[in-house]
């Protein structure tokens, strides 16, 4: 068994040969307000966690920010094809992420002395959350259930200008970073099976609609990732595996 064999399978994304190229279209959209790919990460575990659907059409833009409305971010339309199909490659190993039987381990990003921070994850995280605010249950309303964003929100907040919003008011050490990372990928773990049963719920709403309500995007029609372009000319091209 090689080393890469002996990896858990919810660090397998970590793998991912086109996970570098994602990354590099991210970091070029950087000037336009986009995610980077460790706060991509954490943005889609909280969507894969929400009890309710939250469609491209609605989370491209966020990640995109200001980029969206830029008709010249990508240099042509094979770069905004490749973008998008990269975008949606991630949610899918993301979702294996959660799938496997292991904890769910967040993609964090090194620095140039290989140390990892875990901050954008959180903030990721969260802009996640913000996108289905009042659909996560109880989470916000029971003092038990809230504990678990602790970890998150203490990262989110670690450097606000606000002083009464961070956790620690001292520089947070290796050790303790190292504990908020692991309460981190405890808690996502936790959150994910806990709201299984709603996400089940809300499946279950959407298939009772019957496929009559189930509003489908002609080819003609403006794509739904917002880039203007026809959706046969833009989403609608990419190459299903």
């Amino acid at each position: 068994m090689d080393e890469h064999e002996e990896k858990p399978e919810a660090l397998e994304r970590y793998w991912d040969p086109d996970l570098e190229v994602l990354g590099e279209l991210l970091d070029q959209l950087e000037e336009d307000g986009a995610m980077d790919l460790e706060e991509l990460d954490g943005f889609f575990a909280a969507l894969h966690c929400c009890p309710e659907l939250v469609p491209p059409s609605e989370y491209l833009p966020v990640i995109l920010g200001d980029g969206l409305e830029n008709a010249e971010v990508f240099a042509n339309e094979e770069t905004a094809k490749l973008f998008y199909g990269l975008v949606v490659h991630h949610w899918n190993e993301v979702g294996k992420a959660f799938a496997a039987e292991d904890f769910f381990m967040p993609l964090l990003l090194e620095d140039e002395e290989g140390k990892t921070y875990g901050n954008n994850w959180a903030i990721g995280f969260m802009r996640g959350v913000d996108m289905r605010h009042d659909s996560w249950g109880n989470l916000f309303d029971d003092e038990d259930a809230f504990a678990k964003l602790v970890p998150i929100l203490a990262l989110v907040h670690e450097m606000d200008p606000d002083p009464e919003m961070r956790t620690y008011q001292e520089p947070i050490s290796d050790e303790r970073r190292e504990q908020l990372l692991m309460g981190m990928s405890a808690a996502v773990t936790v959150l994910f099976q806990e709201l299984a049963p709603l996400r089940q719920a809300a499946t279950m709403d959407r298939m009772a609609a019957g496929p009559e309500k189930i509003e489908k995007i002609g080819r003609n029609d403006p794509c739904y990732c917002g880039s203007g372009k026809k959706y046969k000319k833009c989403c609608g091209g990419l190459p299903v595996n």
